[in-house]
């Protein structure tokens, strides 16, 4: 389990306790009407092998942070990925996902609708694929660099090519002492 941030602020209103008691059984902390398609939700998660939890509360804090710091402190004990939903804004925690899987899976995300939501993230963190970005530059840089060759070739081919410096096409320029030099004596 990942550890606490030493400057986490919880509000004084929420209690941990209570959320990490109810988040022991089905994984959601939500309104009565919500929690079913929530827990679809977590379940599909746990399908794919993920343990995710969802708080939604509709509180709506004078800082954005505090979602995440909440959700912080509920995934140091839960472990996996914590998702709080807010009544503006969402916090995450993961020892599953990265911070940036986490912060792109929250793009556009219907907070207005907790279950939706809840569904929303699932499908994002989950179907997001790791791309070797690093071999994917490396080849672009290859296929680039093997262009330019062919190129080059191409253009000397057709003769196309630049001249040197002060040579023009049907100049002839002519050394000293070459055929085209009188020598005087």
């Amino acid at each position: 389990m990942a550890p606490t941030p030493f400057l986490t602020i919880i509000p004084q209103d929420v209690d941990i306790a209570e959320l990490q008691a109810g988040l022991a059984d089905d994984g959601v902390v939500a309104p009565p009407e919500m929690t079913p398609a929530i827990a679809a939700a977590v379940s599909q998660a746990r399908a794919e092998g993920y343990d995710v939890h969802f708080v939604v509360t509709d509180a709506i804090y004078p800082r954005i942070t505090y979602y995440r710091d909440i959700a912080t402190e509920l995934q140091s004990e839960t472990g996996g990925t914590v998702i709080v939903l807010g009544g503006n804004y969402v916090g995450s925690s993961s020892d599953e996902f990265s911070r940036v899987e986490l912060e792109n899976a929250t793009d556009n995300l219907a907070i207005h609708n907790p279950p939706q939501a809840a569904a929303q993230m699932v499908d994002r963190m989950t179907g997001q694929t790791d791309v070797p970005w690093t071999v994917l530059t490396m080849a672009l840089i290859a296929v680039v660099a093997v262009g330019a060759v062919i190129a080059r070739k191409l253009q000397l081919r057709k003769g196309t090519g630049v001249a040197p410096a002060g040579v023009t096409e049907g100049s002839v320029t002519s050394r000293p002492g070459g055929p085209d030099s009188t020598d005087q004596l």
